[in-house]
């Protein structure tokens, strides 16, 4: 038989229907169970919201719902969560017996209980509002707050949440139902404490504050107006904007209201139609006022810069900076300084600014700067900028949210969460994987989004962690389409079956292997004429993990079933890149030259300029090899000596295979007769020996053969001898060596040697 306990469980499992349709037996031997009772109206009521999703002009559950909840009630008044839902539903949905759901709310606001007092105070409220009782909301408003100040005292983050928006409402009935200016100064002053990000409302108290020359308050609310807006400002900003500008033209503008009118500037000067000369000219202006003031330095030095105006911008940054500077005003400073040296200034100290702006000055540096500045050298001391501008973000955030410490703020958590992810990103990046997982942890509890979670999965990677990084992919992987393209699931699939394998999980990766693959064709059968050329590209790129699990999959059986596959591969997707390269490397091996010459070149036909260093490495190696074993020595060429280049970056501190590329390139030259490029060449080969102190072995003694040789065809005949006679050191008995010795005395006046 069906317990409560068995109700309760369908309930908390979301299981609506059939915990209402198992509640109607029960009830038919139950009749007077208060729990029953008021679990059928709160399933009633969780499926009218439901249903409202699907049409939001059907009140019709809900209102069966309030009548369970009045039945509850009737049984027993003082049924504390069945009051609570009927007022609900009276107040914010159907508004039918308000002054009932008032009397409700004022038996509530008196309960022992704190989640319940609260909740009721807040539907007073708002039922007052809409009776016109407008004191009696300012009462509640009251109320709440000295409650939240009781409940919270030690978590700021939350009670400045709560406090904001109890602040800004008060403001808002003092502004637009009382009308009375002095109590909405009063109001807007007791919140700068807790500060919102509503702009219409700053806005509004600013254009008031200006009427009634209050300046200092008209700028802090000018300020946090302008600061919050959007990107495009609308007629109200405009005004305030007008209002303060024109202000500034009669007389001198105090710091703050300076700083309010120069950011409307610098964030909307295209719809303020706005001249640069005189906005450089209004900053220049207040340099003079305030000359020991960073602000009109930094956008005087922010405006040139945004001209691309960096060496007349430098000076103003820096200045900025020796005063005090800014987050954004540091990223700028030092971009315009490497632009105009080729490196990076020293930083003596940071500005003092919010962790918002750090996080901001990141991403700038990271998406403006670096592909600016970017140069191999500088490639450590950029990411170690960006890390640093991150972290500064991540350390002023960490200290509010959690010590309790540092400015208010305007309850900017999910900027904190995207702080958090991009700094564990660069953390990881920098192989600093155990603080990349911590970092990624916080911001995943505080705003989830799945990027977060791929993130996380990464770092959990870089600390072979592979069981904890699966579970993280996994659950990245479930979220929705709206969120999560095909691309990006792919990726994230592809990391689970990668880790996967590394496990050791053989079957378990062939079935995950299997189930991808099948997704994957499935997509490309419904998606493939939909897409663009770059869609597809970025497809073929995400599946190229899993084409490399397939491959050390295949690699554990014949090459000849391995090639079966990967064709199997291409007929299903032509423009599989990475089937190519595998296929490549498969003919390769069974030494097929001429189809693996073919794959190679399809490969970099549908790869194009997106060809990683480390696959341009095998791609030339593999088909310069290729022709070279047909015999196509000057095609051989082309690939040895595109193969240079890309084997100093990927293998910058090991000389091995680039002395072999040089040996080949060598040899090729040798073959062809084409002496002079034949000595450089085998002269880079044989400096490789020399500078790693490598030992003497078949190849080098081959390569300084055909040194000998070519020196002595471009006429460097002593040279050539003393070749041979350094290998006959090495190598007294080498056959070649001494027939070449032997050769080249003959001659006249050999026997003076």
């Amino acid at each position: 038989m069906t317990t409560i306990q068995d109700l309760q469980s369908f309930y908390n499992q979301g299981n609506f229907s059939k915990c209402l349709e198992s509640l109607n037996p029960f009830l038919l031997v139950n009749s007077d169970s208060i729990e029953a009772l008021l679990l059928k109206a709160k399933c009633e009521y969780q499926l009218a919201s439901l249903a409202l999703n699907e049409d939001k002009d059907d009140n019709s559950l809900y209102l069966a719902s309030y009548d369970s909840f009045e039945y509850v009630l009737k049984i027993e008044p003082t049924q504390e969560e069945a009051m609570l839902y009927a007022s609900y539903i009276n107040i914010f949905i159907t508004q039918a017996n308000l002054p009932e759901a008032q009397v409700y709310c004022d038996i509530l606001a008196l309960s022992e209980d704190e989640d319940i007092r609260l909740k009721a105070i807040g539907y007073r409220r708002h039922v007052n509002f809409i009776l016109g009782n407008i004191d009696l909301v300012l009462k509640d408003i009251t109320l709440m707050i000295n409650h939240y100040q009781a409940l919270y005292p030690n978590n700021r983050s939350i009670l400045d949440k709560e406090l904001s928006m109890l602040y800004l409402e008060r403001t808002n009935i003092y502004l637009w139902h009382k009308e009375d200016a002095p109590k909405v100064f009063q109001a807007f002053n007791e919140g700068k404490a807790y500060p919102h990000n509503n702009y219409l409302t700053n806005n509004a108290v600013a254009l008031l504050a200006l009427d009634y020359q209050q300046f200092e308050l008209a700028g802090e609310a000018a300020y946090m107006a302008f600061e919050y807006s959007d990107a495009e400002p609308n007629q109200e900003l405009i005004d305030l904007y007008h209002r303060i500008s024109a202000l500034s033209r009669k007389n001198t503008l105090s710091k703050i209201l300076v700083h309010s009118l120069l950011l409307a500037l610098g964030k909307f000067s295209d719809f303020l139609g706005a001249d640069q000369l005189e906005t450089l000219s209004l900053s220049l202006s207040y340099i003079k006022i305030y000359p020991d003031w960073d602000i009109p330095y930094h956008f005087a030095g922010s405006f040139l810069f945004d001209a691309e105006k960096y060496e007349e911008a430098l000076p103003y940054l820096k200045k900025s900076q020796q005063l005090g500077g800014t987050a954004r005003g540091l990223q700028r400073y030092i971009d315009a300084s490497c632009r105009l040296s080729g490196q990076l200034p020293d930083i003596d100290s940071l500005p003092l600014d919010s962790p918002e702006a750090y996080y901001n000055a990141g991403c700038d540096f990271y998406y403006e700067s670096i592909p600016k500045l970017w140069t191999a050298a500088l490639a450590d001391e950029l990411q170690e900028i960006k890390a640093k501008f991150y972290e500064v973000s991540y350390q002023g955030f960490y200290e509010y949210f959690y010590n309790n410490t540092g400015v208010s703020l305007a309850n900017e958590v999910h900027t904190f969460a995207k702080c958090c992810n991009n700094y564990g990103i660069t953390l990881t990046e920098m192989g600093a994987y155990e603080k990349a997982a911590e970092v990624h942890a916080i911001g995943y509890a505080l705003s989830p989004f799945w990027e977060q979670l791929n993130s996380w999965g990464t770092a959990l990677k870089g600390l072979e962690k592979y069981e904890e990084a699966i579970e993280i992919f996994q659950v990245a992987s479930t979220y929705s389409g709206e969120y999560l393209t095909f691309p990006n699931y792919l990726r994230i699939k592809a990391e689970v079956l990668d880790m996967t394998y590394k496990l050791g999980h053989i079957e378990e990766t062939h079935n995950i292997l299997d189930a991808i693959t099948n997704e994957y064709d499935s997509f490309l059968e419904v998606n493939n004429s939909n897409l663009t050329e770059e869609q597809l590209f970025e497809l073929s790129e995400q599946y190229i993990i899993i084409q490399n699990v397939r491959h050390d999959l295949l690699s554990k059986g014949s090459p000849e079933d391995a090639i079966k596959a990967w064709q199997n591969e291409l007929v299903k997707n032509p423009d599989d890149n990475s089937a190519w390269f595998m296929l490549m490397q498969e003919y390769y091996i069974i030494k097929d030259y001429s189809q693996c010459i073919a794959c190679a070149d399809n490969y970099q036909a549908v790869k194009k300029e997106a060809i990683q260093d480390t696959s341009r490495c095998k791609i030339h190696y593999m088909r310069g090899l290729s022709y070279m074993s047909l015999g196509n020595y000057e095609k051989a060429i082309e690939d040895l000596k595109a193969l240079i280049e890309p084997l100093k970056i990927v293998y910058p501190d090991n000389e091995y295979e680039l002395s072999r590329a040089y040996l080949h390139l060598a040899g090729c030259y040798f073959t062809l007769r084409k002496w002079d490029n034949c000595n450089e060449a085998a002269y880079e080969a044989i400096t490789c020996y020399i500078r790693n102190n490598w030992s003497w072995d078949d190849e080098l003694l081959k390569v300084k053969l055909q040194y000998a040789d070519a020196l002595r065809a471009t006429g460097a005949k002593d040279e050539a001898l003393e070749n041979i006679k350094n290998i006959l050191e090495a190598y007294p008995d080498n056959a070649e060596a001494l027939q070449r010795k032997k050769e080249w005395k003959k001659g006249l006046f050999s026997f003076f040697k």
